[in-house]
């Protein structure tokens, strides 16, 4: 049974089902002292117009929504940035699992296509390429 003290918090749940953003609270808490926490905090509400962010702000608004389970489609298009980069800055920050990074030894970096990230993938395609052109001159 359920007592009538619960039923506020169930309550405030159903209304609330987004995640609430809290800026930090002490400067110690800050990653860089280039982000405006409260901009960050718009952005990722949703508010429009939405404010103009610089590169850190727009990473710590991604990073947030990821971290509360937003898929990386709405955050894309909520924050006007790419999954491609989004994804990057995920592996950056140690949010994927060692089976969605690069297969290169010692690459950190988010996989793009066969195992590898994009640098070394374009490496591999410039191999390949070398390779398939030499088969044809001989």
């Amino acid at each position: 049974m359920i007592e009538m003290r619960e039923l506020a918090l169930i309550g405030s749940r159903v209304r609330d089902r987004r995640p609430r953003f809290i800026p930090p609270a002490t400067e110690d808490q800050f990653s860089t002292e280039r982000i405006d926490w409260y901009a960050v905090e718009r952005a990722i509400s949703g508010e429009n117009p939405r404010p103009p962010l610089n590169e850190d702000e727009l990473r710590e608004a991604a990073l947030w929504m990821r971290r509360h389970d937003v898929p990386r489609a709405a955050v894309s298009t909520q924050l006007c940035l790419y999954e491609r980069l989004i994804k990057e800055w995920e592996a950056d920050a140690g949010m994927l699992t060692p089976d969605q990074l690069c297969t290169h030894d010692g690459c950190r970096k988010a996989r793009s296509g066969r195992g590898l990230c994009t640098s070394h993938l374009t490496a591999d395609r410039q191999w390949r390429q070398a390779i398939a052109s030499l088969e044809v001159a001989a």
